[in-house]
């Protein structure tokens, strides 16, 4: 996770100095999103091995969690970006509705406060299909 921070920090650039907007910076952006996928298909093999009652299922779940709300971090960031570039057709040709982002969002989130409230979808697991 360190290393995809790491890249997450060089993402945004300047894109003008004179208008001052930013951009997000596409070789970066790719790094950084086959990085997180790497880690995807890491977890979910060792997952794929791991009883689901356990504790192990529980951290490695959680650790598939923050690298999808990472990925989401990202493509609101873009989303953010694209707006205030005037260029959403682009971003919208690209990932669809921004609420399906936001949904996936508060679903990936484990956090104690969120958990309290009794989250939709609490019980979500990443089984394999049959």
């Amino acid at each position: 996770m360190k290393q995809i921070d790491s890249l997450y920090k060089k993402l945004v650039v300047d894109q003008d100095a004179s208008s001052k907007k930013a951009k997000i910076d596409e070789q970066i952006r790719s790094q950084l999103h086959k990085k997180i996928l790497d880690e995807l298909e890491k977890l979910r093999k060792k997952q794929h091995k791991t009883d689901y009652v356990s504790e192990k299922y529980d951290k490695i779940d959680h650790e598939i969690r923050a690298l999808l709300l990472k990925e989401i971090q990202v493509i609101l960031d873009e989303y953010v970006l694209a707006k205030e570039n005037n260029d959403l057709k682009s971003w919208k040709a690209m990932y669809g509705d921004v609420s399906h982002y936001i949904n996936n969002f508060f679903y990936y989130r484990m956090d104690g406060t969120y958990e309290s409230k009794k989250k939709t979808l609490k019980d979500y697991k990443f089984l394999e299909d049959d």
